[in-house]
């Protein structure tokens, strides 16, 4: 697969070619192959700082004590806007501070695609200027490549020294070899529907993020549901619950992409919603060999959202208006709906699993109290949750606009002032440090439940290799965390820890109670079993190996290598 990563060889040569040495790493998936190729290069001296709010003014320090150019990176999604503030300082300041970027294609932009904001939308007075690499296909992308990186150096130091950034876009979801079908993408409102006729199609209705839906709204979809052969797709962000619901992550993670075809096809997708934050979803329908699907795609804005690359239709209309304008059918047989039902009776989760945080939501998905809140951290803590049914009562969130690592407990808590119903939280060490800064709100209720998973560093970047010195020092921030106990108690939080079944047994009833103080509930699990407890559900699932199934879905992101 064509990644891009001749461009980190032309980028890292160049900063030796220059004589720039200090580079500041923030932890991340898309820039792990500038991180591999300078970490232990003794041409470089590095330096780890886990949020990027903190790289930059870190950096600048270095810069103030030697006066040279410094090379910060990191990931995407948020990380760029978190460096905002602190290269304004360095813009005032005149700081030389290289941010190198990491950016998805340019197709994914603005499409509602995980973690793939405009990465070069940054202020005035932010940076002296921006420059994009190009994708190397040829020679002639070779020598635009040389000259921008050239030149995005230079510029450090032109005229007056200041802040630069240098972005890097990167393909981090492998395709298959197939050619994608051509399609042709219209727009109309809601009376073309009218003219429609869906009978005897198979229609999955995929809702994305959205908040709880209103009762007008709920029953004119059950009602579409019952006169058509649809499946609603979902999963806890949807917060959408009816009986021809199916929750197919797992199913997806663990099929190929031939069963697929034979069996969930639809021949019409319908999405509503924001971002899905499901990766096994995007991956399966985003194939160019998955043909013969039409999408349309419902929205008030009318915006071209080409997610998948098979949009066909876009009803600029609200969703109300969408489903009540169908007519009716009669007779209709719900076979495609069956098809999925039956796919999902073959999950295995009841399996012995290590202490890790599929254990804990194993054991207390079915115990959250009914009418609660629940916030996921983006990744791990969401795609976990998400393969365990909760009650339907319960209305859940997640940062998966701009798909950051951080704010997540900051959300949480504004979300928590609405209610008197037990809020919860499940969030992993590294993102609980990007925002422990929020324990110390003020108005925090006693109705906050925080459920930290304390798994030294980001086990994204472990899943196949937790003994990797590599991977924890930058890329996954190991040995940055050791807990939040004094913090939390600081911040007048009830503080409760596990580090073990039994603790962990004796404990959580509690913790899903109500009480005086609101909580921290910390649970200690080694990356190891955290993984290999992932790896054991996807394993117990699928009908081929972990390794055949998973790694050539996450290669893209770790790197073959």
């Amino acid at each position: 697969m064509h990644t891009n990563i001749e461009n980190i060889d032309v980028v890292v040569k160049l900063l030796k070619q220059h004589n720039i040495r200090q580079i500041v790493i923030s932890p991340g998936g898309t820039n792990i192959p500038f991180i591999n190729a300078v970490q232990d290069d003794e041409f470089f001296t590095c330096y780890s700082i886990v949020d990027e709010r903190s790289a930059m003014y870190f950096a600048i320090g270095l810069y103030l004590q030697s006066g040279e150019p410094i090379v910060t990176s990191c990931t995407s999604a948020q990380a760029t806007r978190n460096y905002i503030p602190g290269l304004t300082e360095a813009y005032y300041k005149h700081a030389p501070i290289l941010a190198i970027t990491m950016s998805k294609h340019q197709r994914f932009t603005y499409q509602q695609y995980m973690q793939a904001p405009d990465q070069i939308s940054l202020p005035n007075d932010a940076v002296k200027s921006s420059y994009m690499l190009p994708y190397l296909v040829d020679e002639n992308d070779y020598l635009h490549s040389m000259r921008t990186v050239n030149e995005a150096i230079l510029e450090l130091t032109r005229h007056t020294t200041g802040p630069v950034q240098l972005d890097i876009p990167w393909l981090d979801f492998p395709l298959d070899d197939e050619v994608s079908e051509l399609h042709i993408i219209k727009r109309y409102n809601a009376n073309h529907l009218k003219s429609i006729n869906i009978k005897d199609k198979k229609i999955l209705l995929v809702i994305g993020e959205h908040r709880p839906f209103e009762d007008n709204l709920k029953a004119c979809i059950e009602k579409f549901c019952q006169c058509y052969d649809v499946a609603v797709y979902v999963n806890h962000l949807s917060n959408y619950k009816g009986k021809y619901i199916v929750e197919g992550n797992l199913q997806l993670l663990t099929m190929g992409k031939d069963t697929f075809n034979d069996n969930l096809k639809p021949d019409i997708m319908i999405t509503i919603g924001g971002q899905t934050g499901d990766y096994p979803f995007y991956t399966m329908l985003s194939q160019p060999s998955i043909k013969g699907i039409e999408h349309w795609l419902v929205s008030c804005d009318g915006k071209v959202v080409d997610t998948y690359d098979k949009l066909t239709v876009i009803y600029e209309c609200s969703e109300y208006e969408f489903f009540s304008m169908l007519g009716s059918s009669e007779n209709v047989t719900h076979s495609y709906f069956e098809d999925w039902k039956n796919q999902i009776s073959k999950n295995k989760l009841d399996i012995e699993l290590p202490f890790s945080s599929a254990y804990v939501a194993q054991q207390i998905h079915n115990k959250i109290p009914a009418n609660s809140f629940m916030q996921f951290s983006i990744l791990n803590s969401l795609r976990i949750w998400n393969m365990f049914d909760i009650d339907p009562s319960i209305t859940c969130y997640s940062n998966v606009g701009a798909f950051g690592i951080d704010g997540g407990m900051s959300t949480f808590f504004g979300l928590s002032m609405g209610t008197e119903e037990l809020c919860f939280i499940v969030i992993g060490d590294l993102a609980f440090f990007y925002d422990m800064n929020s324990l110390g709100i003020r108005h925090i209720k006693n109705n906050v439940r925080i459920l930290l998973i304390n798994n030294n560093g980001g086990v994204e970047f472990k899943l196949y290799n937790c003994d990797n010195n590599a991977q924890n020092r930058y890329i996954a921030a190991g040995n940055h965390f050791k807990n939040a106990k004094g913090w939390a108690e600081t911040c007048d939080f009830s503080y409760m820890a596990a580090k073990n079944k039994s603790e962990f047994s004796e404990s959580y009833n509690a913790f899903l109670k109500s009480s005086d103080k609101p909580m921290v509930f910390e649970i200690f699990v080694s990356d190891k079993d955290d993984a290999e407890a992932y790896r054991m559900i996807v394993s117990e699932n699928a009908p081929q190996s972990f390794e055949r199934s998973i790694k050539s879905k996450i290669k893209g992101i770790i790197g073959r290598k």
